[in-house]
């Protein structure tokens, strides 16, 4: 089963060997004297980190995913990454349509579907990055779209997430706007509500300290809580340890309220 909350961190290619040693060392520190652990806490770190990812957070409960996955199984694929090679050591997550890897890399939807397809396959669950390019456009003709070509090759019954990343939000100053994030929730949750497995939905793109309580107390105005998203899913911000502490220190304490 997926953890009801859960708190992310993909810390992209930022890291180097020493600054990870020393985020698992000072995350852990301080998850251990929380009643919790990191029973809801998960990081999608570079390929290299994560077994040391795995060993630092599962002793706390917590879980690792990956940034990305090879389309292709197991076999001669010079530079590759299987799905069954990710499950194999222990990784529970894999990402999905980051924006950076269709601007960066030019990968698409098609792309994404079999990647998703593999991570299912392998017992691992995809966390699918779905947003709007664009203020303005409309989320939900570009989300719909997004969701059943990732999704469309996979069991309905297989568990996935969903982070809600609008592109003009990441690597801004500020997240999207509380109100408009629980509108955009809310009916990514109808949209996944014709599946039958388990699904959680996220918010990323600039998320950080302040953006869960703004996103929680736009639903309460709203109420509207089935727009209240299940966690958070940092980058930058959370390759700063404590900043990623205090994330996950806001977010228990609203889920609590």
């Amino acid at each position: 089963m997926l953890p009801a909350t859960l708190i992310g961190c993909s810390s992209k290619s930022y890291f180097t060997a020493d600054s990870a040693r020393a985020w698992f060392r000072i995350v852990t520190e301080g998850l251990a004297a929380t009643p919790e652990g990191a029973e809801d806490v998960f990081l999608c770190p570079s390929f290299p980190l994560i077994r040391d990812a795995l060993d630092a957070l599962r002793p706390l409960g917590g879980l690792v995913g990956a940034q990305d996955v090879s389309r292709f199984p197991a076999g001669a694929y010079t530079g590759e990454v299987s799905a069954e090679l990710l499950a194999g050591m222990g990784a529970r997550f894999v990402m999905i349509g980051h924006p950076e890897r269709v601007k960066h890399l030019g990968e698409g939807p098609s792309d994404f579907a079999v990647k998703a397809e593999a991570a299912a396959e392998a017992g691992l669950v995809p966390i699918l990055i779905v947003g709007e390019p664009e203020r303005g456009a409309d989320p939900e003709q570009i989300i719909r779209p997004q969701i059943d070509i990732a999704f469309g090759g996979i069991s309905s019954d297989a568990p996935v997430i969903v982070a809600y990343e609008p592109t003009w939000a990441i690597g801004a100053a500020e997240p999207a706007p509380g109100d408009h994030v629980v509108g955009v929730v809310a009916r990514i949750r109808e949209m996944l509500a014709e599946r039958r497995g388990e699904s959680r939905v996220l918010y990323g793109g600039s998320a950080g300290p302040g953006t869960f309580d703004a996103i929680a107390a736009a639903g309460r105005e709203r109420g509207d809580a089935a727009g209240i998203p299940d966690g958070v899913f940092l980058g930058r911000a959370g390759v700063d340890p404590r900043t990623f502490l205090a994330t996950v220190a806001e977010v228990r304490a609203a889920v609590a309220a």
